[in-house]
């Protein structure tokens, strides 16, 4: 019986980034009686990524899904798209990672070889380093090194990521509360929290350069600081605050909301506690 895997992207312009990430993509070996569906939200990219990758590649299902739609509310477009047609695995996929040829052949072994009940995670690297996969306690920690063999983590990142539908009948789909980053390690916190498990690959997928910039510095400028948290791409105090509230308590987001409150008003005195 063939199996589908829907694979789930949103972009904005960078075309010829995606047109990379696709080529690797296609060119993967896919397991026997597997079928491979790609379906992409775009946020209305002023470099014509819809019209590009349309005509680039016919058999993607690519839509336009308005302005300033970023990374997990496009995610989640595509995936109320991709559940029309119930496939039997959705696969996230950043448009930024360039999976190796063996990718997908090895994350569906793995799959079948780990208990049903978990997310498979892949992890990728950039100059030798590790960049994105998984991590075990802390989110501030590296991103956790693959040993060889699946292993259970905590924290996970969404650039190569698979969800089955027995999976995703009991977690559903990312939550809306998030415009672009928490979304991805909110959906592996619920996971566990359901009793289920986050394992990561026994080896590097691909490769992804690490997004090095700064989402919020307490040493910058007031104005500069107040922009940062009411940016999706920054630290969106919102958010922030409804991720803390959701999985660790009313406390650990009031220690949240104190500590942006002092690097605002008194950066000096942030700066020596953070130490």
């Amino acid at each position: 019986m063939n199996k589908s895997i829907s694979v789930l992207m949103t972009t904005f312009n960078r075309v010829e980034t995606t047109i990379k990430c696709l080529d690797a993509l296609f060119k993967a070996d896919l397991p026997e009686n597997y079928t491979l569906n790609v379906i992409i939200s775009d946020s209305n990219s002023p470099d014509n990524t819809f019209e590009i990758l349309k005509k680039k590649f016919p058999s993607i299902i690519i839509q336009n899904v308005g302005n300033n739609i970023y990374w997990n509310q496009g995610m989640i477009q595509s995936w109320n798209e991709a559940k029309k047609s119930d496939p039997d695995f959705y696969l996230w996929l950043n448009d930024d990672t360039f999976i190796n040829r063996d990718a997908l052949r090895n994350i569906i072994k793995d799959y079948f070889l780990v208990s049903k009940d978990s997310i498979i995670v892949g992890a990728t690297h950039f100059n030798s380093v590790c960049t994105y996969g998984g991590r075990f306690s802390k989110l501030d920690e590296r991103p956790l090194v693959p040993n060889g063999k699946p292993t259970k983590i905590k924290y996970i990142n969404g650039n190569f990521v698979l969800i089955s539908r027995k999976v995703f009948n009991k977690i559903g789909e990312l939550d809306n509360h998030y415009s672009h980053s928490l979304g991805d390690i909110d959906y592996g916190l619920r996971v566990i929290k359901k009793g289920l498990n986050n394992c990561i690959l026994p080896d590097i997928i691909g490769f992804c350069e690490a997004n090095s910039r700064l989402r919020y510095d307490p040493k910058s400028r007031f104005i500069e600081k107040i922009k940062s948290l009411r940016s999706p791409i920054g630290l969106p105090f919102k958010e922030y605050f409804y991720f803390n509230f959701k999985h660790y308590g009313l406390l650990k987001s009031l220690k949240f909301t104190i500590g942006i409150i002092i690097s605002l008003v008194i950066p000096m005195v942030y700066n020596k506690i953070s130490k």
